[in-house]
């Protein structure tokens, strides 16, 4: 009989990993928002709110929220797009964005609005993230920031 850890590993974790997409510079550029083109305004090239997740293989609460933006990429499918950014390997990302702490999450609207936050989150924080901030129709996120 199979053991429960080995069942996990080898039929949900797999489905967990794949919900989120990790991109290059070049990737954010066609899948997002191209930056060298349109400067310091931004125009997102995506259809989707996005959630962009600053992380680094080294760092242990990057570690903890992966399974925890899965479950975010899972429960908004077809709604939102989640997409993980290596500091270590996009380093001019990371520098346009001002990243100095991971991890760091940007949570960009449609029309380009965007806010951000840093550190590890529960999934029911990033749920309410989502809903206040890229769901409503009120930009306001004073009730959530108040919480911390």
């Amino acid at each position: 009989m199979k053991s429960p850890v080995l069942l996990f590993l080898a039929v949900i974790l797999p489905g967990l990993v794949a919900a989120q997409e990790f991109l290059t510079k070049e990737e954010f550029k066609e899948k997002v928002w191209d930056f060298e083109l349109k400067g310091n305004e931004m125009q997102m090239k995506s259809d989707l709110p996005v959630v962009l997740d600053f992380y680094a293989t080294w760092c242990g609460p990057c570690k903890l929220l992966e399974p925890e933006l899965s479950r975010l990429q899972q429960e908004y499918e077809g709604k939102l797009n989640v997409y993980k950014i290596d500091v270590d390997a996009e380093r001019e990302l990371a520098s346009f964005f001002g990243i100095s702490a991971m991890p760091t999450m940007f949570f960009i609207r449609t029309d380009g609005s965007y806010t951000y936050i840093l550190g590890y989150r529960t999934f029911d924080e990033l749920k309410q993230m989502v809903d206040t901030f890229l769901f409503s129709t009120q930009r306001s996120l004073v009730s959530f920031m108040s919480e911390e």
